[in-house]
């Protein structure tokens, strides 16, 4: 199925390699959502005239929610139209995280749609009632459960090719509806066997499912408004693509915001602080123009100077390293520097954290690097600070 929404991918989409593209993004969207909208159509007909004919609420509430599944489609495609609009004077970060809102509107009418065939499913099973259904209607059912995975498999894979949370939430709604009636079809076999409450328990079944999975796409489509972290894999990717320069020692405080598609990021770069200000300059740009150029995104690079022809700056380095590795809440130090000349001068770098150090634990371990550090050298004046949880390290003081 992978290699055959592949395909139609390629025949339907008009560049539909470039998925960084907006536009190419909005029309793997539309083709998903119209695909849906008519196959959706069909199975609804199919299986609510069946339900009526048997007299099942397990089969009628599962075509209701594929009923459903036409609105979420719907939501698909206004959600992609919107998210390939570009920056404007009231949204100057374009529109991409409106399809993180998309799927967190699919994953509401989930959730309301559950709740509605709990309350008749509950129903049913109070006052169950026997079920005729024949085999030729089962083998129905059956064929209108391989057509809606089928269905999901497209929207999954789709999904995958462009990484939408828009269509992943898709692919679960279309995913549910197979199992409902995956479960209608043993509640109308339990049913002919002689316990029709079972058509009700799957009812129930059904809905809290529905609604389940609703709170699940909804847990996950909210993360990116919310400000969610970068991947690993990402941060990884920003600081190796930097350190590739020439030039560039180190790289720190990572800060990433997503809209959609587009990346904003902004990073510090420890560079040698005897180059003149012109060849710096020249560095953060050819930085930025790499970092950006891997994201499709806009990239701020920060120079640190690192001035490490002190005196004692390699001592006060490895000071700082075991101190960093005697402290099971530090992972790494950065921007070393040693402010001044001769005995009297001041240090100045920064600590990276645990994310289970709260507030009062930060300020406790300030205090006490900064007095290990008084301690070790009189002389000096530590200032110490702590990068805060949307700042992101790779660990190297560890």
């Amino acid at each position: 199925m992978k290699e055959l929404t592949r395909r139609i991918a390629a025949r339907t989409i008009r560049d539909y390699e470039k998925t960084e593209n907006l536009k190419v993004r909005a029309r793997y969207g539309m083709l998903e959502g119209w695909v849906s909208i008519v196959v959706n159509i069909l199975l609804f007909i199919i299986k609510s005239a069946i339900g009526l004919l048997i007299g099942s609420v397990s089969l009628i509430a599962d075509a209701v929610h594929t009923l459903s599944d036409c609105v979420t489609s719907v939501v698909v495609i206004i959600g992609f139209k919107i998210a390939r609009q570009p920056s404007d004077k009231e949204h100057p970060f374009g529109h991409g995280r409106m399809e993180a809102i998309a799927a967190i509107i699919i994953s509401v009418l989930l959730i309301v749609a559950g709740i509605e065939l709990l309350k008749s499913s509950v129903n049913r099973l109070l006052h169950p009632t026997h079920v005729d259904a024949g085999v030729a209607l089962i083998l129905v059912l059956i064929g209108t459960l391989l057509s809606k995975e089928m269905l999901a498999q497209f929207a999954k894979h789709l999904g995958e090719m462009i990484d939408s949370k828009t269509l992943a939430a898709d692919f679960w709604h279309h995913r549910t509806d197979v199992i409902a009636t995956g479960l209608v079809i043993v509640a109308l076999i339990a049913s002919d066997l002689g316990y029709p409450w079972f058509d009700g328990l799957a009812g129930v079944l059904v809905s809290l499912i529905v609604a389940y999975t609703g709170f699940l796409i909804t847990k996950d489509a909210i993360s990116p408004l919310l400000g969610a972290a970068p991947p690993p894999e990402l941060l990884k990717q920003i600081e190796q693509t930097a350190r590739n320069i020439e030039g560039v020692h180190g790289v720190h405080d990572v800060i990433v915001h997503q809209y959609g598609m587009t990346n904003l990021v902004s990073l510090h770069i420890e560079v040698d602080a005897e180059k003149d200000v012109t060849a710096l300059h020249e560095l953060s740009e050819e930085v930025e123009a790499a970092v950006g150029g891997d994201l499709h995104g806009t990239v701020v690079v920060h120079i640190d100077p690192l001035n490490k022809d002190h005196e004692r700056y390699d001592d006060v380095e490895q000071a700082v390293r075991e101190i960093v590795e005697g402290h099971e809440q530090i992972t790494s130090f950065h921007d070393l520097r040693i402010v001044g000349h001769g005995l009297k001068a001041r240090l100045v770098f920064d600590l990276t954290v645990t994310d289970d150090a709260d507030e009062h634990d930060i300020y406790d371990i300030k205090q006490d690097v900064a007095a290990q550090m008084k301690q070790r050298f009189p002389g000096f004046d530590a200032v110490v600070q702590v990068d805060p949880r949307f700042s992101y390290n790779v660990p190297k003081g560890k």
